[in-house]
């Protein structure tokens, strides 16, 4: 089987004058549903698919994910598609048995200080594909790129996916001061995640642009065929026709920022 592992790398997916836009559902639930994102993500020319096929969850009661079932599924979407996947890893163990069909593991807010993870996804210095670390609710900077470090800085890709903080008014408060930080003093790439920090559908276009306007390297949105009815984060994802008009207006805001969108297509 070819491994598109052995051609993604940080480099081809963060470059100057580009952003990145990753879409797909909280979770992967069947085939018939990441499909669906799936062909609506290709015809608007992004290239890059979030597909969770585990599910850390605060309550045992909650959906934990398809695990391994879901696999083939990823597997055929970039077959038919040519999409790039990224999944999030929640288990060393799940490693190896995904490498050939995840290009861009994943590491979650709660797993983010999960040292015996992120040294297993550093490995023996071999594999070169890019590692997204989002940060933890409740974590510093220095924390962030402490956990950064048990991978390799230079395969690591920051997300900030908001923060715990005194507000009730949101699930999350999105950090732009702190992604920036790591963005320029440490010169990281940092992408935003809006779909958290709002945590609830109407407020991810808002969010969206503001990761657009701070000159975030890109961002990852959540994207369902039929919200109402995922089994998780059903409040916070957006149909296909709403991430359209988000990308219209990403497009816009790089338009009157003088930047390019080249990576999701939209010049």
């Amino acid at each position: 089987m070819f491994k598109l592992a052995e051609r993604i790398t940080r480099e081809n997916l963060i470059k100057n004058g580009e952003f990145l836009v990753i879409g797909g559902p909280c979770a992967v639930e069947t085939e018939e549903q990441v499909r669906k994102v799936a062909s609506a993500l290709y015809d608007l020319g992004i290239k890059v698919m979030r597909g969770q096929l585990w599910k850390p969850r605060s309550s045992p009661d909650s959906f934990q994910g398809v695990g391994l079932t879901g696999l083939p599924w990823l597997q055929r979407i970039k077959e038919d598609f040519g999409m790039i996947i990224a999944t999030e890893i929640v288990d060393k163990d799940q490693i190896e048995p995904t490498m050939e069909v995840v290009d861009v593991p994943w590491v979650g807010s709660r797993n983010m200080q999960n040292f015996e993870l992120l040294k297993a996804l550093r490995g023996n210095g071999t594999d070169q594909r890019p590692v997204i670390l989002k940060r933890g609710a409740s974590c510093t900077i220095d924390e962030w790129l402490q956990s950064a470090d048990y991978i390799g800085r230079d395969r690591v890709i920051l997300c900030e996916r908001g923060i715990r903080s005194a507000t009730d008014s949101t699930r999350y408060t999105l950090d732009l001061n702190g992604a920036l930080v790591v963005k320029h003093d440490k010169r990281m790439p940092v992408i935003g995640d809006p779909s958290h920090p709002a945590g609830r559908a109407d407020l991810v276009p808002a969010l969206s642009r503001s990761i657009v306007a701070a000159g975030l390297d890109g961002l990852v949105i959540e994207v369902h065929p039929d919200p109402a009815n995922a089994l998780s984060d059903a409040k916070q994802q957006i149909t296909p026709a709403t991430f359209r008009e988000v990308l219209g207006q990403i497009k816009a805001v790089y338009r009157a920022m003088d930047l390019s969108i080249n990576r999701a297509d939209l010049s």
